[in-house]
């Protein structure tokens, strides 16, 4: 009996032990190259807390799905994966832009997308951010849902068919509607994603 219960014991440890390696994100879709800390990388590859992922060339992207099912796509992007777990998900966009397809988050979930000109905080939505370095600004489009946008101690609610750009020395922060154009084009992207 002693040995079944030791037998027990150390399965129990093990299932544990390996429950804390699945991995919580993978690239399901490579668009051209695609760099994971500076190693080239391919479909399947794992993303986790730490990373640096980097998109370098015109018009190529990937795809990330989550096992909650969020998406998210890095088009000519360099994003920072600062802090992944089963409940938060935090990216710093270096440069580029991502698109998301965020599942309803519960009380406890986070989903939030840093840039050097504002955050932008989610609790379940379609968006796209970008990063127009020429301006000095960070420019976030809302197709479904809500996106808090912050900076310093300003704070805007942008919601489905609203967007606003944001730089460095904003004295408030402007939400407006989004032309057809953008929405269009945020939203064949996102639909695309979500065939995936």
């Amino acid at each position: 009996m002693k040995f079944f219960s030791l037998i027990l014991c150390i399965l129990f440890a093990f299932n544990v032990s390996a429950s804390g390696f699945l991995p919580i994100a993978n690239i399901v879709k490579i668009h051209g190259e695609a760099f994971i800390n500076k190693e080239v990388v391919a479909e399947g590859a794992e993303v986790a807390q730490g990373m640096e992922i980097k998109i370098p060339k015109k018009g190529d992207y990937i795809i990330v799905k989550f096992q909650n099912g969020h998406k998210v796509r890095f088009t000519e992007a360099t994003v920072k994966v600062e802090e992944l777990t089963e409940k938060i998900t935090l990216l710093t966009l270096i440069k580029g832009q991502v698109h998301t397809f965020v599942n309803k988050l519960t009380k406890d979930e986070k989903f939030s997308v840093k840039t050097k000109y504002a955050s932008f905080a989610v609790r379940g939505t379609k968006f796209g951010v970008s990063i127009d370095d020429k301006k000095k600004q960070a420019y976030l489009c809302v197709c479904e849902g809500v996106v808090n946008t912050t900076q310093n101690k300003m704070s805007v609610d942008v919601k489905k068919d609203e967007d606003i750009w944001v730089g460095l020395n904003a004295k408030k922060l402007i939400v407006k509607q989004s032309t057809a154009q953008m929405q269009n084009m945020t939203s064949q992207i996102i639909d695309e994603m979500d065939q995936l």
